[in-house]
């Protein structure tokens, strides 16, 4: 697949370079996240980079506004995999599989995750067994009353009992966007019950009793976003670049909470 995507494309390529996302060596990932509002005058190119079933995902989508965030978000994910795996002029292939988890299925060792919050989104690449990365609004819109009773372990319900107002909602959010990066990078998404995950433990036990530990990490991210990152074993190095209107921010963490 010859690179598509006009201006849109090459706007998208020059700002990856000077945050310095490029390919990516040895355990090691990259965050990238977007305000998809701020690309959007590209709407037209960016749709054009799109498969058939993203594009069929898209229509179904019932408001303009999500339509608009779809089509921008995976159009940007595309960028991002090209510079961090070392393309060239191809734009890779991403597909979903039987439980609507994306494969790269031209690029083994390989692995990938997106998350959109509204008009916001986040892609994962790394060079690695699995990846699974969440962000999530702050505040949030629309009430989270029994979020936490429904995801919490126990543990997890005693160390936010002492919060409320904003830092109790933002550490639900923050609950939210770990367990669903947990899942993810487990290939299940929500099919597993987030209870199951226990976000207090390092590294955290696989939510279906498999022999795997996920290291979870919170990511550093503007104000108004929580997320996190999980991947399994012992990665060498993330790296999270925001592309926003202020410019790039571009962070280096090491993977403890």
């Amino acid at each position: 697949m010859e690179t598509r995507g006009g201006q849109f494309a090459r706007r998208v390529d020059v700002a990856l370079e000077q945050a310095g996302v490029g390919r990516l060596a040895g355990a090691q990932a990259w965050v990238v996240v977007f305000d998809t509002a701020e690309w959007s005058d590209g709407l037209q190119q960016a749709a054009s980079v799109l498969d058939a079933w993203e594009r069929a995902r898209a229509e179904r989508l019932r408001f303009e506004a999500d339509r608009t965030s779809y089509v921008l978000a995976h159009a940007l994910w595309r960028q991002v995999l090209r510079m961090c795996l070392g393309t060239g002029p191809l734009l890779p292939r991403i597909l979903p599989d039987a439980l609507g988890q994306p494969l790269l299925p031209d690029h083994a060792g390989h692995v990938t995750s997106l998350s959109r919050s509204g008009q916001f989104a986040a892609v994962a690449v790394a060079r690695m067994a699995a990846v699974g990365v969440d962000i999530e609004r702050f505040p949030a819109r629309h009430s989270l009353d029994g979020v936490l009773a429904a995801i919490g372990t126990a543990a997890e319900r005693k160390a936010l009992a002492g919060l409320a107002g904003e830092p109790w909602q933002q550490a639900v959010l923050g609950l939210w966007a770990a367990k669903e990066a947990v899942l993810k990078a487990r290939g299940t998404g929500l099919r597993s019950d987030p209870a199951l995950v226990d976000t207090l433990q390092s590294p955290v036990s696989d939510p279906c009793g498999r022999p795997l530990a996920w290291r979870l990490l919170r990511l550093v991210l503007p104000a108004g976003l929580v997320g996190a990152i999980a991947v399994p074993g012992e990665p060498e190095a993330l790296s999270t670049c925001w592309l926003g209107a202020g410019g790039n921010i571009v962070t280096h963490a090491d993977w403890t909470l």
